[in-house]
């Protein structure tokens, strides 16, 4: 079984316009919401390509019943802890004329230890040795930076692999805890270590991680990604498509690196469709997931080189 697990989820609201005026009225062309944050976009993808996945994470209950209808809506199943409070609504603005894309996300609930607590005695009472878990996504207010690590510390005494995707300290303690996967793009790989976008600098700047014996994809958008092990440097540049929204593409990566592992799918295999699944989702409007016919069509079109 494959679970994901969001912390900090949203309600993505995804706004097209010409051009934004700053200071003035601006009239949308059109607008969509979507059910978001990192795990859940990674469900999303999941489901999509015809596995089963399992939703986690926390949930404010004033607004629960939008996201469990959205969630039910895709067939994925999900388990959330309820929290007091709001799910927060982040604001995604897409220029149609200049290919500008401005993210406003909100900060959302806050959560305390006793939910912590709650959270990880559920995760432990569900996975099973052999299963995948994905830790993604920014963290809510009253949580420790360290929150990932302990989690990864807990689900590793039951054998289970753990991909985390995760941005500066969340993504410094967790490395700690030795996940089986990460997956900063090069923004968030930044936030940990000192390197440049040159491929070679990157494998350096890394290096330290892949001895541990963790797995390391980096997305550089435009400029490719990259897929690093102990024994293993692969590169993929990306297919030219036309770009309608960023919002969620290192999410369809991750879903297809949970399936590629879960299946015990080759690394080339593995890394092939997680490109063509985050090159799927840049062809979408909003946070939605493309699906399994979009994500297999490119594929065969992706290229994977060994650096």
């Amino acid at each position: 079984m494959i679970y994901t697990v969001t912390l900090n989820p949203a309600i993505d609201k995804t706004i097209v316009l010409d051009k934004l005026s700053l200071g003035q009225v601006n009239r949308s062309i059109s607008s969509r919401d979507d059910i978001g944050g990192k795990g859940i976009n990674v469900a999303k993808v999941i489901k999509n390509l015809g596995y089963n996945v399992c939703a986690l994470g926390f949930i404010g209950k004033e607004n629960s019943d939008y996201i469990y209808r959205k969630l039910n809506k895709y067939g994925v199943c999900h388990d959330f802890i309820e929290v007091d409070g709001e799910t927060r609504t982040n604001i995604k603005i897409v220029e149609r004329d200049e290919g500008i894309f401005t993210d406003i996300n909100q900060c959302g609930f806050s959560v305390d230890n006793l939910d912590v607590e709650k959270l990880i005695k559920k995760l432990k009472n569900r996975v099973n040795k052999d299963d995948v878990v994905v830790l993604s996504g920014s963290l809510p207010k009253g949580i420790d930076n360290n929150i990932y690590k302990v989690i990864i510390e807990q689900l590793k005494t039951q054998n289970v692999k753990v991909i985390l995707d995760a941005e500066g300290q969340a993504l410094r303690y967790g490395i700690e805890a030795q996940p089986y996967l990460i997956k900063p793009n090069i923004n968030e790989l930044k936030t940990i270590v000192h390197c440049s976008e040159n491929i070679e600098d990157i494998k350096k700047a890394v290096k330290e991680f892949v001895e541990k014996g963790i797995i390391v994809s980096v997305s550089m958008g435009e400029n490719g990604a990259l897929l690093l092990t102990k024994e293993h440097s692969l590169y993929s540049k990306p297919l030219k498509v036309d770009v309608k929204s960023t919002v969620g593409a290192g999410d369809s990566m991750v879903g297809a690196f949970a399936i590629g592992i879960h299946e015990d799918m080759s690394l080339e295999d593995t890394f092939r469709l997680a490109i063509a699944s985050s090159t799927a989702k840049v062809t979408m409007e909003g946070s939605q997931a493309p699906d399994r016919k979009q994500i297999l069509k490119y594929v065969e079109l992706i290229e994977v080189q060994r650096r």
